[in-house]
């Protein structure tokens, strides 16, 4: 079915064909005819060619009027048109899942409304991040699954304040982490994951204000628009009636989960395979909200702080493929709401620490991999605590027979030494009714008791 409008009259205000079978170009005469229509959905269709010009354009007078644009899962290809500049309407841009190449124009910093930001799985190149961060109202960017590069300290963070979602996924970033980013007190949602990002994790990641302490109202990421009549509503108001498609795919539970209708309270960290070294800041602990953590294939050295157990929503834990070392914490056991714990392949040791439900989460031993120093349940290994704790016991028990054995030549000797006292006596104390041979007899009977006694004492 190819691509029409013949049911677009101007002024219009929402266009929405989105999730069909709509095949071909987007033409310059439909582009025209888009930048006076206020919503344009187009999504999930099969429109193939690239964005024509005239989508954002001033030519003949004319002034766009987008404010959503949503041409995203299509086959669309080429470059964003610079035109993109005269959309200065424009709230929401959402491109991702389409062929689309080449560098994000710079122009695009003109369009300082923008709120959401979505270019991800496409194959973009170059180094954005110097302008995107201009764009001071931005509530969402996502450049996930793209070819960007350049170091990840120049996204002005300071300009940001109002970012709650980030996903650079599987990109080519570079350098350190900027200490800055993580003043950005509305953050809930950090992806870093895939690049190749290098030195420490700031201590100041526990300054995330958002994951500190659970907002006083779990509602949905909004954006407004307004109409030409001045009617302003949400884009995401509850109820339904207009499709967001705000969609946001981040690692969780050891899978790729896709994020839909987001909450404030969604919440999660990935900055796993990159090349991170030193410990893992204590600081992270002051994060009480946060319910995915995923630090995995990098190369962070030290122990798993000892307050893990502080952060109590959390969901999810991957510390996997690293270099830790120490014990795993018994504050980790607290952690009632752990769903997946991927420890493996580090360096830990000591013994794997228990409780009812730490116990579930492992059960095969499979988040313990590739740790040969420790051991315990749910792993083969034994502890030698309860190796000794075994001899002992064998040892003990060995002691108690020796001591029974003991026992019953006591008894079996004193047994027979009646007897001979008893019957013989009587027998020798009749026959010899002299006195001074009866107190002969009885000293001598003293005499063999008490050797008795001494020569089963040594023993």
């Amino acid at each position: 079915m190819v691509l029409c409008l013949f049911h677009v009259r101007t002024p219009s205000y929402i266009y929405n064909l989105a999730n069909n079978k709509f095949n071909g170009e987007i033409s310059v005469e439909i582009g025209e005819r888009l930048s006076t229509v206020s919503l344009v959905w187009l999504s999930g269709n099969e429109l193939k060619g690239s964005i024509p010009s005239s989508i954002c354009s001033r030519e003949l007078g004319l002034y766009s009027n987008i404010q959503y644009l949503d041409l995203s899962n299509n086959k669309l290809s080429g470059i964003i048109p610079t035109s993109i500049r005269f959309c200065d309407s424009l709230i929401y841009l959402n491109l991702a899942t389409n062929n689309f190449t080449g560098n994000v124009p710079k122009e695009l910093e003109q369009a300082n409304k923008l709120q959401i930001l979505q270019l991800n799985d496409n194959n973009f190149d170059g180094t954005p991040l110097h302008f995107i961060g201009k764009l001071h109202e931005l509530v969402v960017l996502n450049l996930a699954n793209n070819n960007f590069g350049g170091s990840i300290s120049t996204l002005s963070a300071a300009s940001l304040n109002n970012l709650q979602i980030l996903s650079l996924r599987s990109n080519n970033f570079t350098e350190s982490i900027p200490e800055d980013l993580f003043d950005l007190h509305l953050l809930h949602l950090l992806d870093l994951s895939g690049n190749n990002l290098t030195g420490l994790i700031p201590k100041k990641i526990g300054n995330l204000t958002m994951l500190r302490s659970r907002p006083s109202k779990n509602r949905r990421i909004k954006i407004m628009l307004r109409s030409r009549s001045s009617y302003t509503f949400s884009l995401f108001r509850d109820g339904g009636g207009y499709p967001s498609h705000l969609e946001f795919q981040m690692t969780s539970k050891g899978i790729m989960m896709q994020y839909e209708n987001l909450h404030t309270y969604n919440s999660g960290i990935d900055l796993s395979s990159n090349i991170f070294e030193g410990e893992i800041p204590k600081e992270i602990c002051l994060l009480k909200e946060l319910s995915m953590l995923n630090l995995s294939h990098n190369r962070l050295s030290g122990n798993i702080p000892l307050n893990v157990g502080s952060i109590t929503n959390l969901e999810s834990l991957d510390l996997s493929f690293n270099k830790l070392s120490g014990p795993i914490p018994v504050s980790s056991t607290s952690l009632d709401f752990l769903g997946y714990l991927n420890l493996s392949y580090n360096n830990l040791s000591g013994r794997i620490p228990r409780g009812l439900h730490f116990d579930t989460l492992s059960e095969d031993g499979s988040a313990y991999v590739g740790n040969s120093f420790l051991c315990g349940f749910p792993i083969k290994n034994i502890c030698e605590s309860n190796q000794s704790s075994d001899t002992s016991d064998s040892n003990s028990l060995d002691e108690n027979g020796q001591n029974d054995t003991r026992d019953k030549w006591y008894f079996y000797g004193i047994l027979a030494l009646g007897f001979i006292v008893g019957f013989w006596g009587l027998f020798f104390g009749l026959l010899m009714n002299k006195e001074t041979w009866w107190f002969g007899y009885w000293r001598a009977v003293d005499i063999v008791v008490v050797k008795i006694v001494q020569f089963f004492a040594k023993d």
